[in-house]
């Protein structure tokens, strides 16, 4: 049996400068509410450390079926790591399963 995969030596200035998964979920980020600020991380949905921090988010089924723990978005990126069954209005998150991306500030309904 013989190969015939041939191996190429990347030079590190080569190579991309591509974060690695745990780097990626290493970043930190600040979260605004009036005038508290929690930090995040990507590593879990806001909801989560939203609680952890000791704030209350109404809420229901926390897998985006509902909505109900929907909160204004009033600036920032947040991601979902997979598509909300609940329609998500422009402007809003669904803090259940949204994953926060840079600082951002939040508010509860206006």
């Amino acid at each position: 049996m013989t190969s015939t995969s041939k191996v190429e030596r990347i030079q590190p200035e080569q190579a991309e400068q591509v974060p690695s998964p745990a780097q990626e979920k290493d970043q930190v980020h600040r979260v605004l509410l009036g005038k508290k600020q929690i930090l995040v991380t990507e590593d879990e949905p806001l909801l989560i450390q939203l609680e952890r921090a000791g704030i209350h988010v109404e809420y229901q089924c926390r897998e985006g079926y509902c909505s109900s723990c929907s909160i204004k978005l009033l600036w920032g990126q947040v991601s979902y790591p997979f598509e909300p069954m609940a329609w998500v209005q422009s402007g809003y998150l669904l803090a259940c399963c949204a994953i926060v991306k840079s600082d951002i500030e939040i508010a509860f309904f206006e």
